[in-house]
């Protein structure tokens, strides 16, 4: 038995268009990183991996974009299992409390997982609703107490949130963005979602350590993009969003 992948090349730079794209790392074919076989038998077919960079918005990215049906329908990872994340979720919460009002908010969070970070704005009294793709991730979150849509994130998902429960306070995107290939309707979501005098939060891998402590375990097929601040801010800018402040994060890469 063979699973067939769909996947589709990349000739242009999803972040601006642009064609003067070319290939910096070439990785050969390997399968997908998390397509873990319950049947030895099951034999998985090879994508292309291998990232480029744009010569316009200087933006890092795959050049073999797998169907994210594929790849996060039915997902792994579940963030609640790692005591790292567990613990940070506490400093993630405090970073945001330290930069809002002092009062109940909404807080929405893209690609939630199990709802871990909502966890820790629930328990200091704030409205949260996370929505994720894995529906099976999403589900044991809603049962588990944390409100999450299992569904994409993009524009129209942020105009269900907004209607149902008005716009949020806070939304933020933990280590999700280089994942997603309709970026700019996800960016255009967030964006769309907060209030006039909301607070976006976006965590990714910082291409900078990727090259110079060589992740180079962390190029595989889920990561579509390798930011840097400049391509990240380029990004923002599009939507009509910019950066006012960076820290660094102790998981995920920066």
């Amino acid at each position: 038995m063979t699973t067939h992948i769909s996947y589709r090349s990349i000739q242009a730079c999803p972040l601006c268009d642009s064609q003067k794209i070319d290939d910096i790392i070439d990785l050969g074919t390997q399968p997908p990183a998390n397509s873990l076989r319950s049947d030895l038998n099951e034999v998985l077919e090879n994508v292309p991996l291998r990232i480029a960079r744009c010569a316009d918005c200087t933006g890092i990215l795959l050049r073999e974009q797998i169907d994210p049906a594929y790849l996060f329908k039915h997902y792994v990872w579940v963030t609640g299992t790692s005591k790292t994340a567990q613990d940070y979720s506490k400093t993630f919460y405090q970073y945001i409390a330290d930069r809002r009002p002092a009062k109940p908010q909404f807080i929405l969070e893209v690609a939630s997982n199990d709802g871990t970070f909502l966890r820790r704005f629930i328990e200091h009294g704030h409205k949260v609703c996370g929505v994720d793709p894995a529906k099976n991730i999403a589900d044991e979150a809603t049962k588990q107490g944390v409100p999450t849509r299992a569904e994409f994130f993009g524009t129209k998902a942020a105009e269900a949130v907004t209607r149902d429960l008005g716009s949020a306070d806070v939304v933020f995107a933990r280590n999700v963005i280089p994942h997603v290939r309709e970026i700019h309707d996800v960016i255009s979501g967030m964006v769309s979602a907060l209030k006039d005098d909301g607070l976006g939060c976006i965590e990714f891998h910082y291409n900078k350590i990727i090259l110079e402590e060589l992740h180079y375990d962390s190029i595989y097929h889920e990561h579509l993009f390798y930011f840097s601040l400049k391509s990240m801010g380029h990004l923002l800018e599009k939507h009509g969003a910019q950066m006012f402040d960076v820290c660094e994060s102790p998981i995920s890469g920066g």
